[in-house]
């Protein structure tokens, strides 16, 4: 089966809430599944395996995002409408909390070698002071 069908038939068994995913076109469906592809696969590195669920949940997201994330996402800080004032913090959400929570957030971590750094004191050759 291909991603995209992999996706629609996790969604129809698991997913309560795809009413969004639900009432697209099947050409949206297929978009948004690629879409939810490549930005996990940007945000996570391309060698790290994206399971099914996390691809559905991110197609989802990415349907029922709402205008005002938009623009948060090209950097708008606040929106007037009518007098109702919305300030929109400066937090990523391209991706869906559901995935968040099942893959977790990205880190970054240096990778030294250990007679880089001051714990070296196994080595005779490194545990000598100066």
């Amino acid at each position: 089966m291909s991603v995209f069908e992999d996706v629609q038939s996790f969604i129809d068994e698991n997913i309560l809430h795809s009413d969004v995913f639900d009432a697209a076109d099947e050409k949206k469906k297929q978009k948004a599944v690629k879409n939810a592809e490549n930005v996990l696969y940007t945000y996570y590195g391309s060698t790290r395996f994206i399971p099914v669920s996390a691809i559905s949940y991110q197609a989802i997201w990415l349907l029922q995002i709402d205008d005002s994330v938009r623009r948060a996402d090209q950097g708008v800080t606040n929106v007037n409408v009518m007098g109702i004032s919305i300030s929109m913090l400066q937090i990523d959400r391209s991706i869906s909390p559901q995935v968040l929570r099942m893959l977790g957030r990205r880190v970054g971590r240096y990778d030294l070698e250990i007679e880089d750094t001051n714990r070296h004191r196994t080595n005779p050759k490194y545990g000598q002071r100066l």
